[in-house]
């Protein structure tokens, strides 16, 4: 049983050092870290690499034994003597920053209790809540039947080539949590299919461009085209609400603007890709041919759950199946989107991409897989859940547990972890000068309530203690 005076001894150390972890963690945020596999720089980039350094740098300043595993994952020891390790796995890539901020996305800023920033929520936030647990536990003598590692990923954005390869020529913790999925945390995750689906037929020489999105897990709030202008193209049928028309040198370029969200929560997301084919399908002056395949592209995009590539499903367990287009690309005339599925835990991925394939070939497009994950899930009434679970209802006063996650965390790459917090969250706490589609993660604005970050600090360390104990 975890004694309260040392938690409240925890909770006081955190406290009189929240200044500087506000610094730190702005420190880090300020670096662009967007993980880049084509770079030169092996194997996610300048930045990753930049980032990564910067974090090791810090646990070497504070004593930490640290690790460079070959620059795909960092890690930041405290070694409390103990023959098993559990971990923290933090990441420390980003999603690109997007347009429409209040500020530089990389000048991290305090504002109304606030902290603004890329990637000081999602997940940077995790690596030095961790490594101020870690400092906590060593300063105040806290004895551990564990020692306590905190891993630094670079590559969780865009697939967790970096966990993947980690577990592969490195043994994994005992335990370990995953800091990235909010409270009172995960007990599994859905299934996830990254796919494509690629034209068999180019489009016409009336289309000179055609572009949406950047990356796979976020739903884009500006999709483009760039059209021949043949005489017959009439513009005046397109509303001027979410669009606008440019007409300049013989061509004309539509651009059409949504609400971007995450792929694995698109509830109240506008999709972009759909805002501008469903418009393409009744342009007048279009080739025909074309509007085929816009029309695929609409029909696939009309909900975010799958449900015209009939791969939609709802289960008891885990929820709805979602499934979303998030990217175009656009090679000598041939279409390709996106999507990005995570499907509920009695799905399985070979069902999923059958019935794609069997579907889409009925439109002339192929299937192309890009990646893959199995759903997990864990029993919710095992100690370990059982213990995260009441010390989360104790602190809050809620009757929440942990759910199944449609958001992928490195928890569905790693033997014996859950995903938790490091936040806790408020949706009171948004200021009304954020617009919609801002503010979170993966969004412009995103930001943390420092109040929240500094409670959510607070209450992880509960759990990590408790677990040690109950492990």
């Amino acid at each position: 049983m975890i004694n309260e005076k040392t938690l409240s001894d925890v909770y006081a150390y955190l406290d009189a050092h929240q200044e500087e972890i506000i610094k730190e963690l702005s420190d880090i945020a300020s670096i662009k870290s967007v993980s880049d596999a084509s770079s030169d720089v092996k194997p996610h980039g300048q930045g990753c690499r930049d980032v990564l350094e910067c974090m090791l740098k810090k646990g070497e300043k504070e004593g930490f034994i640290t690790h460079n595993y070959e620059n795909y994952v960092g890690s930041i020891l405290l070694d409390n003597g103990a023959k098993e390790n559990i971990g923290m796995w933090a990441h420390l890539d980003v999603v690109p920053e997007g347009e429409g901020w209040l500020s530089d996305p990389y000048s991290p800023v305090v504002r109304d209790g606030l902290l603004f920033g890329r990637g000081v929520g999602d997940n940077k936030s995790a690596a030095i809540g961790g490594m101020y647990i870690q400092k906590a536990i060593r300063e105040l003598n806290i004895p551990m039947k564990h020692n306590l590692q905190l891993f630094l990923g670079t590559a969780e954005e865009t697939g967790m080539a970096d966990v993947e390869y980690y577990i592969h020529h490195y043994p994994a913790p005992k335990f370990s949590f995953v800091p990235d999925a909010g409270f009172p945390g995960g007990c599994g995750e859905f299934g996830r299919v990254q796919y494509y689906l690629v034209s068999k037929k180019p489009l016409s020489s009336q289309v000179k461009d055609f572009s949406a999105g950047s990356v796979f897990n976020i739903i884009p709030n500006k999709a483009l085209i760039v059209l021949e202008d043949n005489g017959e193209i009439d513009t005046s049928l397109i509303p001027e609400e979410g669009y606008t028309v440019t007409k300049e040198n013989g061509t004309i370029t539509i651009l059409a603007t949504g609400v971007s969200k995450h792929a694995a929560q698109p509830e109240g997301s506008v999709n972009a890709i759909h805002q501008l084919t469903k418009v393409l399908c009744e342009l007048p002056g279009l080739c025909e041919e074309d509007k085929k395949i816009f029309q695929f592209l609409t029909n696939v995009n009309n909900d975010s759950y799958g449900t015209f590539l009939g791969i939609d499903k709802t289960d008891d367990i885990s929820g709805q199946t979602v499934s979303s287009g998030t990217v175009i690309g656009f090679k000598d005339g041939f279409v390709s989107l996106l999507n990005d599925c995570r499907h509920c835990v009695t799905d399985s991925n070979e069902h999923i991409i059958e019935t794609l394939k069997e579907n889409s070939a009925k439109y002339d497009f192929d299937v192309v897989v890009r990646g893959q994950s199995k759903p997990y899930y864990i029993d919710k009434n095992g100690p370990i859940v059982k213990a995260i679970t009441q010390i989360y209802q104790d602190w809050t006063g809620s009757d929440g547990s942990p759910q199944i996650s449609k958001g992928g965390t490195y928890a569905g790459k790693i033997p014996n972890s859950v995903a938790v917090g490091m936040v806790l969250r408020n949706p009171e706490e948004t200021p009304d000068y954020i617009q919609p589609g801002h503010g979170g993660a993966h969004q412009p604005d995103e930001f943390i309530s420092i109040k929240g970050f500094m409670d959510g600090i607070k209450l992880f360390a509960k759990m990590l203690l408790s677990v040690d104990d109950v492990l």
